[in-house]
């Protein structure tokens, strides 16, 4: 180190394009736990962590409007292993307001100098209290904390170690990759590389989607509501239906964009048979399941794509199906859209969903969905973008369709998109990192400390595809039994780039073996199906 950390913030002076005010400069030694603002910990930020090297912790204040401003910290790699010559950015998720801690440790453990923001306020990811007349805390959520707090950190990074950085990275999934997402489209010069999962961009139409799940299964005890057994019925046919398309009898739908899951097939209640009834449904609970896999659409306008089948069973369980609204939806649709502390949302409909979007600018365009990426592109920078198929909270179409919009605004076939933008989707993988029954996939390949413990490592990845023009075309994805590191490795799979899909080589071959599957081009990658693009055909 040829620096002294606690006299860092003393020797800063002033930075370029920002209002900053140092706050605290403090050495770290490995194996201890960093302490956390009371404005983190006390909405739950903070969290048991230890750092895994020595490194010094530098925490600021930027301001970002004239009533803004966002919280950041930068971690400066200070032990014998030292700085790797990198930054790399996190994320937040949902709508908190929470550095992120735990990847800020995974990260620092990798060599790199990291760099995490709260978004311009503190709060835990499924509370909205601080929307409510707070625009512009919303715009520094959207983006502004984002690009503010890297090109701060950079900064900080420069200034301490008196030398210019090689490059820089960011990673983020959820809210966090629609984050990286806004990044790519207005600042591409902000990173050179960007890790983008389970994108929970196009925000406005992905809380209407949200909220229309209330509207759809009733309360509990209702005529349209199912139980969670109930779910997991319809899961045993959803499998019965869909893993013959893959052979591989595995509990894992490889690509369930292309099975036509028939409800009928699950056996329907007689009249005396209790709405709860774990064995079978009644007719009411049937149109409830085909309107929970069903698109949400508008005037012929997609507004957002549907449930994937083999989602459903973590939707209840994450409160999606459980009979009561989302939290984000709520409070998005309340406090951001009406700008009230509770509004009904038994009666978000339609004209709500055209409000929420009206106010896109306003809000700074949370949406993230620009499909021009041709400053990017021109700029040499690259999207490594991942989603699993089996998410409960977003949509897996949602990747996909943002790639097909990419190509047909850019004019661009696959092996031109591959130079710069590569999108890969994870079979039976849920929420980021999340297992449960929709996360029985090889799910682990070091997107987030939790899935660090994976054969492959996705950061690694994207730096030998920005520092060495090696460009991933699989993904390889490890399944520990129960998801328990110790207790062994179950199975991998190569996870294909979209367009091309994970196929199952057959012949008996071991499908536990990431070489008894094979990418196999999708011809009709850019047809519409009528679940990510609008009635007349467009995207």
């Amino acid at each position: 180190m040829s620096f002294s950390c606690s006299s860092l913030c003393s020797s800063f002076g002033s930075f370029n394009n920002w209002d900053v005010t140092p706050l605290t400069c403090t050495q770290v030694s490995a194996n201890t736990t960093p302490n956390t603002p009371s404005g983190q910990s006390s909405v739950g930020c903070a969290v048991n962590f230890t750092a895994p090297v020595d490194f010094c912790q530098v925490t600021l204040n930027v301001k970002t409007s004239g009533t803004a401003e966002t919280y950041m910290e930068v971690w400066l790699p200070t032990g014998d292993a030292g700085w790797n010559g990198r930054t790399m950015s996190t994320d937040n998720g949902g709508l908190n307001g929470c550095v992120h801690y735990v990847d800020m440790t995974y990260l620092l453990g990798m060599g790199f100098a990291t760099i995490g923001d709260n978004a311009g306020h503190n709060g835990s990811a499924f509370d909205g209290s601080w929307l409510l007349n707070n625009n512009e805390a919303i715009v520094d959520w959207a983006y502004r904390a984002r690009h503010a707090s890297v090109d701060v950190g950079k900064q900080v990074v420069k200034k301490a170690y008196n030398k210019n950085i090689d490059y820089s990275y960011y990673i983020g999934c959820s809210t966090g990759g629609a984050q990286g997402m806004q990044s790519a489209q207005r600042y591409p010069d902000d990173f050179d590389g960007i890790i983008s999962g389970a994108t929970a961009a196009d925000v406005n139409n992905l809380q209407s989607w949200n909220s229309r799940f209330y509207q759809i299964t009733g309360l509990p005890g209702s005529d349209s509501f199912l139980t969670l057994d109930q779910w997991i019925l319809v899961q045993k046919y959803i499998l019965e239906q869909c893993e013959p398309l893959d052979g591989v009898y595995d509990g894992i739908i490889e690509d369930p964009t292309i099975c036509n899951f028939d409800v009928s097939k699950v056996p329907v209640c007689d009249a005396s048979a209790p709405i709860d009834s774990s064995s079978c449904l009644h007719s009411t609970q049937v149109e409830t399941v085909k309107r929970v896999f069903s698109a949400l659409n508008q005037d012929g306008k997609l507004l957002y794509p549907p449930l994937l089948y083999g989602a459903q069973v973590d939707a209840f369980r994450l409160g999606q199906l459980s009979g009561s609204i989302q939290g984000i939806a709520r409070d998005w649709f309340s406090r951001a859209v009406h700008n009230v502390s509770d509004y009904p949302y038994s009666q978000i409909g339609p004209s709500d969903y055209a409000l929420a979007n009206s106010l896109d600018d306003l809000h700074g365009k949370p949406s993230a969905f620009d499909p021009d990426l041709s400053e990017f592109k021109k700029a040499g920078k690259k999207l490594l973008m991942y989603h699993g198929l089996a998410d409960p909270l977003v949509s897996g179409y949602t990747s996909q369709r943002y790639y097909q919009k990419v190509a047909k605004t850019m004019s661009l076939e696959p092996k031109e998109i591959d130079d710069f933008f590569r999108l890969f989707r994870i079979s039976g993988m849920a929420h980021c990192s999340v297992g449960g029954v929709s996360g029985a996939g090889a799910w682990m390949f070091g997107q987030n400390k939790f899935a660090s413990p994976g054969s492959n490592n996705i950061v690694k990845n994207l730096m030998d595809w920005v520092e060495k023009g090696s460009a991933p075309d699989r993904l390889l994805g490890t399944k520990f039994r129960y998801d328990v590191v110790s207790l062994g490795i179950e199975f991998e799979r190569a996870h294909c780039r979209y367009p091309y899909r994970t196929t199952y080589i057959g012949g008996g071959a071991d499908a536990t073996k990431p070489d008894s599957w094979k990418c196999v081009f999708i011809d009709d990658w850019q047809k519409c199906e009528g679940v990510t693009c609008n009635s007349d055909g467009s995207f």
